[in-house]
Order: C-alpha cells, then sequence, then structure tokens
C-alpha cells in the first residue's frame, strides 16, 4: 500500500494541541458489492486490490480503479490467490497450488503474473509491498524452524534477505511506502508473548531493532516510515484494554489512544491511522472504522451503520487527496467501499459574523468539541470532552437531537455556566451563543426531564480550512466531523533493554536441502551481530482442492484475525 512521507513535526501533544480542527468532506464509492466475497482491500492511489472469492474453491485478486470505476481480474493460472497488496502499479499476492508462493502483477504492464524469488518447496504467505521492498512470512525455511520467519525481497536489485532467524512466531509484516522501512510481529506462542520489530534499510543491510517489551501485547504494526502504529493490549486499573498506539521507528516515546472499547488493525499514511473501533456502548455494538490525525489529534468516525467495517486500510496522495477502504457484510455477502476526502489545508481564522448561521451551516469551521446527553432511568449524569483553543466560538445547542426535546438541561464551558435551564426548554430547538475560549477547556453538559429525551452540544473555534481541489462528481459531498482527542504519552522503565542486531543484504541465513546443511545468501555472510541497547536508544504436496480449501480457511482466519484482536497481557 502507498503511505506518503509527511513530516511529522506536529506529532507530540505539546505541538500538536491548539492546532485547526475541520471536517473531512469526501464521498463513499462501491469498490465491488456483487456476488460472491470481496475482502481484504489495499489502497495506493487511485487503485485498490482485494480478493474475490465466488465459491469455497475458487479465489482471485481484483484490481478498481477508483477514478474510472474499471474493474479488472489478475488471471490465476489454477491457482488460488489470495492476501494482495499494492504499491503504485505493482501487486504482489499469494498464490496457492502445491505450495503457497509469492507473486507480483503489474497493472498496465504486458504479461502476467510472475513469481518472486522462486525457490523449491518455499511456502510464503502475507505478502506486503512498499516502493521496491516485498516483504512475507516463509515457514519451515529449515529443518530446524518450523515457525514462520520475516524476508525481505528487492524488487531492483533482486537481494532477498531474512531478517529474523530465531523460534518465535514471526508474522504480520507491514512495509513503509518508500521501502526502506519493515515492521512486523514476533510472539513466543501463537496467542501470547507478541512484541514489535522492525528493520530499518542501512548501508550494506537492515539494522533490526526491537521495539516493545513485557509492558503489554503488540501486534498489527504499520509503519509510514517515521512512526510505527500498533495495537497494545494490557492492563490498565485492572481492565483489559485493546488501543492503537504509536512510536517513533528508530524508539522512543510512546502515545497510547486510551478510547473506550476495542481498537484494532491500523494502518498508517502519512500522518494518517485509519482503524477499526468496537464501543460496546453504541445501540448496535459492531466494528465501524475510524480516522485519527496525528497533527491535529482529531478523531473521525468514517462509518456508523449497523454492520460491521473491517479489514480497512489507507493512501495519502503529496497532494492531501486520502482514500479509505475496508470490508462489510451485506446480505449474507462481503463487499469493499471506499470514502474518498481532500484533507484540509491552508486553515485561516474567520470571524464569526452569525452565531446561528455557523450553527446552521458550519461549512469547514473547525468542531472543537461535540456531546450527545441523553436522558435515562436513574441518576443525572455529566459528560465531558476536553478541547483546546484561543479566541471567540460559537456553542450550539440541538434540543431533541435524533429523540425527544428535554424539558432541562445545562451547558458548561470550564466551570462557567453558559447554558441553563430557563433557556433548554421544550419548546426550544435550537440555541447558538458566542463564547469566549482561552487555552485548554472541558465542554460539559447534563440533560434533565422525560427518560429518552436528549440534546447535542457543539462547540465551533474561528478557523476555517481550505479543503482544496474537488474531483467532479454528481455525488452529494458526505461530511465526517472531528473530535479532539488527546493521546496520553507512556513513560517505559529506564532499565528495559531491547535488542539490536545487523544483517547484511542478500543474506538467507541457514538452511537444510536434503538433509545436508548449506549456507544461504551470500557465501561470506558473517553471523548475525547481535548487542543490547536501552530502550532510549536512538534510533509433502496435497491435493489442489484440498490446498485450496486450506488457503481459504486462512484467508477466514486472517479476516477473524483482525476483526477479533483478542485482548491478552502479559501482566
Amino acid at each position: 500500500m502507498s503511505r506518503t512521507l509527511i513530516s511529522l513535526v506536529c506529532l507530540f501533544p505539546a505541538l500538536a494541541l491548539g492546532q485547526p480542527t475541520a471536517p473531512l468532506t469526501g464521498r463513499t464509492q462501491v469498490v465491488n458489492d456483487g456476488p460472491g466475497d470481496q475482502t481484504e482491500p489495499h489502497v495506493s492511489g487511485a487503485l485498490v486490490a482485494y480478493t474475490h472469492q465466488s465459491s469455497l474453491s475458487s479465489s482471485e485478486i481484483r484490481y478498481h480503479d477508483l477514478l474510472t470505476g474499471v474493474d479488472r481480474a489478475i488471471p490465476t493460472e489454477g491457482g488460488y490467490d489470495a492476501l494482495a497488496d499494492i504499491s503504485g502499479n505493482t501487486i504482489v499476492f499469494t498464490r496457492t497450488t502445491d505450495a503457497s508462493r509469492v507473486f507480483r502483477f503489474d497493472v498496465g504492464a504486458d504479461g502476467g503474473a510472475r513469481e518472486l524469488a522462486p525457490r523449491s518447496g518455499a511456502e510464503r504467505r502475507a505478502a506486503t509491498i512498499g516502493g521496491q521492498t516485498v516483504a512475507w512470512q516463509e515457514l519451515g525455511y529449515t529443518a530446524e524452524s518450523l515457525p514462520p520467519e520475516i524476508f525481505a525481497y528487492r524488487l531492483d536489485t533482486l537481494a532477498l534477505t531474512r531478517l529474523t532467524e530465531d523460534t518465535s512466531m514471526d508474522r504480520s509484516p507491514a512495509v513503509s511506502a518508500d521501502g526502506r522501512v519493515v515492521v512486523w510481529t514476533r510472539c513466543v506462542t501463537s496467542f501470547d508473548g507478541c512484541d514489535l520489530w522492525a528493520a530499518r534499510e542501512v548501508e550494506g543491510g537492515y539494522e533490526v531493532s526491537q521495539l516493545t517489551g513485557l509492558e503489554g501485547e503488540e501486534s498489527l504494526p504499520d509503519t509510514n516510515g517515521e512512526v510505527v502504529a500498533y495495537v497494545t493490549r494490557s492492563l490498565v486499573d485492572g481492565v483489559l484494554e485493546s488501543d492503537i498506539a504509536w512510536q517513533p521507528v528508530g524508539g522512543g516515546e510512546v502515545h497510547r489512544l486510551a478510547l473506550p472499547g476495542v481498537d484494532t488493525n491500523p494502518n498508517v499514511s502519512g500522518p494518517l491511522i485509519a482503524f477499526e473501533r468496537r464501543d460496546a456502548s453504541s445501540a448496535t455494538p459492531n466494528f465501524d472504522v475510524v480516522l485519527y490525525d496525528l497533527r491535529t489529534q482529531t478523531y473521525y468516525r468514517l462509518t456508523e451503520t449497523p454492520e460491521s467495517e473491517t479489514l480497512s486500510d489507507i493512501s495519502m496522495d503529496a497532494d492531501g487527496l486520502v482514500r479509505v477502504v475496508w470490508t462489510v457484510r451485506q446480505g449474507g455477502n462481503l463487499n469493499v467501499y471506499a470514502y474518498v476526502f481532500r484533507l484540509p489545508a491552508d486553515c485561516t481564522r474567520t470571524p464569526i459574523k452569525d452565531t446561528a448561521a455557523v450553527c446552521a451551516s458550519p461549512g469547514t469551521r473547525s468542531l472543537l468539541g461535540s456531546l450527545v446527553v441523553s436522558r435515562s432511568e436513574g441518576a443525572l449524569e455529566v459528560v465531558s470532552t476536553e478541547f483546546e483553543s484561543t479566541g471567540t466560538g460559537v456553542l450550539c445547542v440541538d434540543n431533541g437531537f435524533e429523540a425527544s426535546p428535554a424539558t432541562a438541561g445545562w451547558v458548561w464551558l470550564g466551570v462557567g455556566l453558559h447554558v441553563g435551564p430557563d433557556e433548554i426548554r421544550e419548546d426550544v430547538t435550537t440555541l447558538a451563543r458566542r463564547v469566549p475560549l482561552q487555552g485548554r477547556l472541558a465542554l460539559s453538559a447534563q440533560v434533565a426531564g422525560r427518560p429518552g429525551s436528549a440534546f447535542r452540544v457543539r462547540l465551533y473555534g474561528e478557523m476555517t480550512c481550505d479543503i482544496g481541489p474537488r474531483e467532479e462528481t454528481s455525488q452529494e459531498p458526505e461530511a465526517r466531523y472531528g473530535q479532539l482527542v488527546p493521546a496520553q504519552v507512556e513513560s517505559r522503565p529506564e532499565a528495559v533493554a531491547f535488542t539490536r542486531y545487523f544483517v547484511p543484504s542478500g543474506y538467507e541465513g541457514k538452511h537444510i536441502r536434503g538433509g545436508d546443511s548449506e549456507a544461504g545468501g551470500t557465501p561470506d555472510a558473517e553471523p548475525l551481530e547481535e548487542v543490547r541497547v536501552g530502550c532510549g536508544a536512538a534510533g509433502g504436496p496435497v491435493v489442489l482442492l484440498g490446498v485450496w480449501m486450506f488457503a481459504s480457511l486462512l484467508l477466514r482466519d486472517r479476516r477473524a484475525t483482525r476483526a477479533r484482536s483478542p485482548v491478552v497481557s502479559r501482566r
């Protein structure tokens, strides 16, 4: 997948607070909602590669152009094709016949798919691509080591490099857009003891380093070349939490997005992380695709349906055009959709002349906070959210939002009461109020009256953002409003030591053929050099149908793994 690199100088909370927050304005597109199952989409620019299954024994890779709507299949040549990834016009995928192998296909080029680094008896899968680098998981490379290992292959130099050489479970590789960073998960068993590792391309090979340790269970990493985003699961105040976290590729300060519910499957492009979250408190608990902007610490909800949207991916172009894709089950089949928008840019302060007009049509004005308060049985509860801004804002109250109107309510900004029960009445549907903004504040609200009544509170700032040129379309634009959600900075014990070692390019490790041990890769390859650094350092054949069924189960298992992301802990 394509993950355009953008400088993340505003990554840290101290720098990101107060940045403008504007709605995302785009449109939803159908990639494929036809017969059969369409699943595991990945996107790079305007191209989406995905798996199409018409039956249990039939699977192919298709690619879809979001600009033209053209959708084509890659000829399977009798194989079972699944689990594709894409970077630019190059698609990589797993083809299963008498074995599992990795193939490449170039969109728009003559010829069919070609196998990468052919080797007799190879069992390869989970290929991922960035630039000229393809990484995959390889099983049983040595007679002694059945657990999978991670390999990196360069399309330009044809160098195949074994990045791991251990008895652990190495899996879930991902590659940065420029191909210079590979990240993956290493687990003690199939279920736990999972940590993250990264390999950075340096002169003559790769510097491999451990990124996480015993503080939790980490999995499903992705990287834009500067930061690594991943799922972290641990005990927080006695409760098992599954959150999205990120840290620099070279190691350093860890940021955690502590949201209630289950968060999983992060994919990062530029300063944006797309992931899936399940909020058990919603009326119909299911997974939705959400987005987080590292620059502005803004959280956006991209989908909100009764079905679960999963297996998402994201691609951001250099001009700020963003495409997010996902899978959703509809009518018994899996389908693929995309949401296309342009990241807001060129933000300026716009004077507030008419508060009612701002509430009725905010346009691209920054949304600093939003609350929906509902009256339920029992004691009255106060809901609250924090934000940071200065200048003048507009406070909007929508009484009866998706419910019956409240008969009384309160809205506070900081410690001051700005709207009281004498104003929030059953016969009042909207309120607009000019309010001062002075740094970090809490927006809070409480509702009273009959059970089932509710109102919504919105707070807008002075900033408006130009979203740039839009693509021509007959569809009405769809807005996705964000909310400021600062990430938590987590500290690490200073005594923790992580492993780092160097792997020369082209080193394939040791493998066994016919019972005789041979050295793989470059003849003069030296054993891997390992050092300890502190955490603060910079830095037998089967019948075809049986194989098809096995590969299909692998694909289904991968879907389930991405969606479930089981919560475990080593604490």
